[in-house]
């Protein structure tokens, strides 16, 4: 389905991931301020656990909103663009849907209980420490290039706002009436 406005709920899970994506990256930076096995680093690491959780949680249901009332149409017709902003998006939502899957999974090979709320999760997993190198580092290395990600993302959106002046930012922030 072809649109000219984001619907209201594609603009809230993407504000509400945006949000979550910079508590994740800023609790687990955080943790290292402090001494290894301190209990604010603990805390740090299951917060940002936790957040990854909300993140795996909001992408699954932004994606099913994007698949019931899809995407408008880009405004910036230039091919190479529209291929470059496709694939973004769509490495977006891979990245956020499969780190805190990585997570998951090194924290599990390690020998830890994940838990979701006041739930554990099952033990998928058997600890396996080989699993759990490959797995954390996948996860930091995937994390870092989110942040560069998310830069070049935010650079797109300044860059079509303020020098080609159309209105695909302000498309996200819900800034112009729909015209059926």
């Amino acid at each position: 389905m072809s649109r000219k406005y984001y619907h209201p709920a594609s603009i809230f899970f993407h504000w509400l991931i945006f949000t979550l994506v910079i508590l994740a990256l800023g609790v687990i930076e955080l943790k290292g301020q402090f001494p290894r096995g301190s209990e604010p680093r603990e805390l740090c690491k299951t917060v940002h656990s936790f957040l990854g959780q909300l993140i795996f949680i909001a992408m699954a249901i932004r994606l099913c909103v994007r698949l019931k009332y899809g995407a408008p149409k880009p405004l910036n017709l230039n091919k190479p663009l529209l291929v470059l902003a496709k694939g973004l998006h769509w490495t977006f939502y891979l990245l956020l849907l499969t780190l805190p899957i990585m997570g998951f999974i090194f924290l599990q090979a390690g020998g830890k209980e994940v838990h979701f709320l006041s739930w554990a999760w099952p033990e998928l997993i058997s600890p396996n420490p080989d699993i759990k190198k490959i797995f954390k580092e996948s996860h930091e290395w995937l994390g870092n290039a989110l942040y560069f990600l998310i830069g070049l993302h935010a650079l797109a959106g300044l860059w079509h706002h303020y020098l080609l002046k159309d209105d695909t930012l302000r498309r996200m922030l819900n800034k112009i009436k729909p015209s059926h």
